[in-house]
């Protein structure tokens, strides 16, 4: 059986692939949210990855059930808070926070850049 950093990688690979897709298709209207929902997930499941190549575990000490969050991730990867990719993650996950549990605008000028 592949191991699971392995696993993780393809599977980032495909979410940003989807992502890519969707941002591409200029008809739908949601397209930066969708991209962003994607993005996001492929860059936490290369970053777990990334953990576990470096021996570091992704799940909760106190659940091993439960992965860390992408947020958890990005902090034990990009431990300065002020490192650029750092910083543009963080802004797309507020993206995706927003468009999971509100409506958001038109944000295609704002967040286009980023991506």
């Amino acid at each position: 059986m592949e191991n699971l950093s392995n696993r993780l990688v393809k599977k980032s690979i495909e979410a940003f692939v989807m992502g890519i897709e969707i941002y591409n298709k200029p008809t739908i209207h949601y397209r930066i949210e969708g991209f962003s929902f994607f993005a996001i997930n492929a860059w936490e499941l290369m970053l777990k990855a990334e953990l576990l190549n470096q021996g570091k575990s992704i799940y909760y000490k106190d659940d091993s059930d439960r992965t860390l969050s992408v947020s958890n991730v990005i902090a034990k990867i990009y431990t300065d808070k002020n490192t650029r990719i750092r910083l543009n993650l963080e802004k797309i996950i507020d993206l995706r926070n927003i468009s999971t549990h509100y409506i958001t605008e038109d944000y295609e000028v704002k967040y286009a850049p980023l991506f």
